[in-house]
């Protein structure tokens, strides 16, 4: 947990939400959480997940 420094507090009511309802929460986190142990030092990497872009695709070169 210490990759996530200050926002521990958001993964842990993250997983909260997602161990109620695992789509109330984003799908990108979904591979996160399902080895996640509420970071009593289980086997979850300390990566966060990957997020998708929000950049506008680029058109092909003419």
């Amino acid at each position: 947990m210490a990759a996530f420094g200050a926002n521990e507090w958001l993964i842990e009511e993250l997983y909260e939400k997602y161990r109620k309802d695992k789509k109330s929460v984003d799908p990108a986190w979904w591979d996160f959480f399902e080895s996640y142990d509420g970071g009593n030092g289980g086997s979850a990497t300390t990566a966060s997940p990957a997020r998708p872009s929000t950049a506008p695709a680029e058109a092909p070169a003419a």
